[in-house]
């Protein structure tokens, strides 16, 4: 990297990262560098579905950060995954494509977002996508980056699960991402012709041979340079060789709701007794940077299945090779899915205004953080994407090469305890019913009924969904840190862009929403007009 300035450096290329990058540099005129940690990811195993297992295992390509010890979880550390790699999260997560709920979009206007709601947010999402169905949608993108298409491995668990969910009062919907998100349903993904479909593939790849964008991997940002409240351009770090880059217009920050606040904090942005308890010096003091971390939450019950027809029956070793022998040379098969093909938006109550519970079925057990390889069974796993419990991102030291204090204070609040309880209870009813017959052994978690000891299990079992939001958050009150167009209050020339900036999490997985922020607030920046609103009618029970 031999320049020393350009227009615009867009720090991270996950979600927001490399969308911001890609529509940048659309235009000749403008110069963009975009910086990235981790390396550019061009194992067939990032491009390849079924692996995402083994890459949440993997340093290579994931940050691996731990939370604090957690009081209400029996004092566990617990994991969250964080892509490090060109296409960030998207290189690594398990490509479910969900965009949350209409009403999510509306409530971050209520919070302060002026300009947010779902009518403004439905052309950026038909702009990111490329919805590889026969059937048209007015809700649904057709020619865009990012190739969506529905999950396609099917079994006996599959069935059953869809045929369970046909007979609550829910029922079936055909497309969550439509006119109903509420509903059982075939997950889209972010998969096309068998290839994971992430913002490096999508996005950046098309964009490399511009020689008005350059990547720099493996270099991590250190600080933002900042003066008289104007951020002039990045401390930047490669090969232990630390140098400035200057920004002439902005400098844009897509590290994601951990890594964006944290380097805010090292830039001298944040909450100011806890910059000088570091020996920072305080830029502005901004004490909303880094608080009200929010999480999705996940509890999974686990059963044997008497038939061997659960994903184990893949992962013995010389079919597992024989499935990797097929992906690569046909693109389709076992490798060309993630093992999440079915699931359900729920409502936790009938006076709740929009699906707030998230199931999934997961056709295997899993050995730790891996499938097992000998025992069948399935899971219905039971998310939380309302939770009460709010948490922080603080600064461990002044070292930006060293991990923050992670601390979401799960099940702080005692209703989110009494959610998961109550979810328990219904993933049994559920599997109780008729279509798994045949198919549901014995229970195996929690796989007792003594309340004392499912209270135990819980907190024992329980985990994040890596779906942090809010660090850094769009509002117009004395603790927002960004506007609805992702600039920091304060400074001048500085936007964050990336989950850290929603007002509230949305009620469904990150990536597609992410990329629906960068899409729309690349037109803000670049100064083009925002796309027309589309009111669409949507399904309210």
């Amino acid at each position: 990297m031999k320049d020393d300035a350009f227009d615009y450096v867009v720090v991270g290329s996950g979600s927001a990262g490399a969308v911001m990058a890609a529509r940048l540099s659309e235009d000749a005129d403008i110069s963009v560098l975009l910086v990235e940690a981790g390396r550019r990811g061009r194992n067939p195993m990032i491009a390849m579905p079924a692996a995402a297992w083994i890459n949440f295992a993997r340093p290579t390509y994931n940050w691996r950060l731990f939370t604090v010890p957690q009081p209400e979880l029996l004092g566990r550390a617990i994991y969250m995954a964080a892509g490090k790699v060109l296409g960030g999260s998207s290189a690594i997560n398990t490509m479910n494509y969900m965009r949350g709920h209409p009403m999510d979009f509306d409530g971050w206007g209520h919070a302060g977002a002026t300009g947010w709601s779902y009518s403004a947010a439905l052309p950026y999402f038909k702009r990111c996508e490329s919805y590889r169905s026969a059937e048209y949608s007015e809700f649904r993108g057709y020619d865009g980056p990012v190739g969506t298409t529905k999950a396609r491995a099917w079994g006996p668990l599959q069935e059953a699960f869809l045929a369970a969910g046909a007979e609550t009062e829910a029922g079936l919907t055909d497309d969550t991402n439509g006119y109903r998100q509420e509903g059982f349903f075939t997950f889209d993904q972010t998969i096309a012709d068998g290839v994971r479909q992430s913002t490096a593939r999508a996005y950046l790849r098309p964009a490399l041979a511009r020689p008005n964008l350059r990547i720099a991997v493996r270099t991590q940002a250190h600080g933002v340079a900042i003066e008289n409240r104007r951020a002039t351009g990045v401390v930047l770090a490669h090969a232990g060789q630390a140098r400035t880059v200057r920004a002439r217009r902005e400098v844009i920050i897509c590290a994601g709701a951990i890594r964006s606040p944290q380097l805010l904090m090292l830039s001298g942005i944040g909450p100011a007794e806890h910059l000088r308890g570091h020996g920072i010096t305080v830029v502005l003091d901004a004490p909303g940077v880094g608080t009200d971390l929010q999480d999705h939450v996940e509890i999974q019950l686990t059963w044997r299945c008497p038939r061997p027809v659960s994903h184990s029956r893949y992962l013995r070793p010389d079919r597992a090779a024989l499935a990797g022998a097929r992906w690569l040379l046909k693109g389709d098969g076992i490798g060309a899915t993630t093992g999440f093909e079915v699931g359900a938006m729920l409502r936790s109550a009938r006076n709740v205004p929009v699906p707030d519970t998230e199931v999934y079925l997961y056709p295997a057990l899993l050995d730790g953080d891996r499938p097992h390889l000998t025992m069948h069974g399935f899971g219905i796993g039971m998310n939380l994407n309302r939770c009460k419990s709010r948490g922080t991102v603080r600064l461990a030291m002044a070292d930006p090469t060293g991990a923050p204090l992670i601390d979401p204070r799960y099940l702080s609040e005692p209703d989110d305890r009494t959610f998961l309880i109550d979810a328990i209870e219904w993933a049994r009813e559920f599997v109780d019913r008729r279509p798994f017959d045949g198919l549901r052994g014995a229970e195996i978690g929690p796989g007792t009924r003594d309340p004392a000891e499912v209270d135990r299990w819980l907190r024992r079992e329980l985990i994040g969904n890596w779906h942090p939001a809010g660090t850094c958050r769009m509002g117009t009150d004395a603790r927002a840190v960004t506007g609805p167009d992702g600039r920091v209050h304060g400074i001048e020339s500085l936007r964050v862009i990336d989950a850290s900036i929603m007002p509230q999490v949305t009620n469904a997985n990150l990536n597609a929403p992410i990329m629906m922020m960068a899409e729309r607030i690349a037109d803000m920046v670049c100064g083009r007009a925002l796309l027309a609103p589309e009111p669409v009618a949507i399904y309210r029970p």
